[in-house]
């Protein structure tokens, strides 16, 4: 029979193991974990003056604005520590690309650089919400990529090309 003792230094350990669990997963993975569509802008760092970094802030913002709580944005800096961050990036994205992840998907999308029309956001809105693509977003749609969950401790997604 098992002791009240050790009972409670069981339950002690079990709960220290899932806090541990919960402290290496990111708000990121976390958010990919329940479902939600990530839109994740890559390298994007304002530069005094960069109207560039302006207009895509202004079209990234709009999309926010009008998206549901079934949407998600995150910012990466593809230069820090890879141990640390929540996504390993297989494919070379310039400063300004966007990431578009949502689990259950068959694939992912990566805009190469700012995006500077709202037909992209558009695009990946129709997909990941199950609706029907209007034949005019076709010419917007960002590159496919593989996405897959990695990790043990350090639960994150790799992002890869897709064939």
């Amino acid at each position: 029979m098992i002791s009240l003792r050790s009972l409670c230094l069981l339950s002690l350990m079990l709960l220290l193991s899932v806090t541990a669990q919960a402290e290496t997963t990111s708000p990121l993975f976390a958010a990919w974990s329940a479902g939600k569509a990530l839109v994740i802008a890559i390298d994007a760092a304002p530069l005094d003056a960069d109207e560039t970094y302006s207009d895509f802030a202004y079209y990234l913002n709009d999309f926010a604005a009008s998206a549901s709580d079934h949407w998600a944005f995150f910012r990466i800096d593809s230069q820090a520590n890879s141990a640390q961050r929540p996504i390993q990036l297989d494919v070379a994205a310039p400063p300004y690309s966007v990431l578009f992840l949502k689990r259950g998907e068959p694939q992912g999308y990566l805009y190469y650089g700012p995006i500077l029309e709202p037909q992209v956001y558009d695009f990946v809105r129709h997909r990941f919400e199950g609706l029907d693509v209007p034949d005019h977003l076709h010419p917007f749609s960002p590159d496919a990529v593989l996405v897959e969950r990695v990790g043990g401790a350090h639960r994150r997604l790799r992002v890869d090309v897709a064939p």
